[in-house]
């Protein structure tokens, strides 16, 4: 069975210029509900947010900012994902 997303090379993203890697927050929670787990930070403006596995607020802080990148925040998951290349970028 084939995984339901994709990966891309990072180089080949062609939104890097948007990506902001060095962004960090002390945010333990979600912005928008309050939940405290499988968060995600947005590396265009820090925002943070509970994922799909919850409220999905990280799609919808997408949706209304435009800002393509998300990676876990407080996680012991490490990866890079562009909403616009709709991707784990490696």
């Amino acid at each position: 069975m084939s995984e339901p997303w994709k990966y891309i090379k990072k180089q080949d993203c062609p939104h890097l210029p948007e990506l902001k890697e060095d962004i960090v927050s002390d945010k333990k929670a979600c912005e928008v509900c309050g939940v405290t787990h499988d968060l995600r930070i947005c590396l265009t403006c820090g925002a943070v947010h509970c994922c799909e596995s919850d409220k999905a607020h990280n799609i919808e802080h997408f949706q209304i900012t435009g800002h393509p990148f998300i990676r876990p925040h407080n996680s012991p998951y490490n990866f890079l994902w562009c909403y616009k290349c709709n991707a784990f970028l490696k």
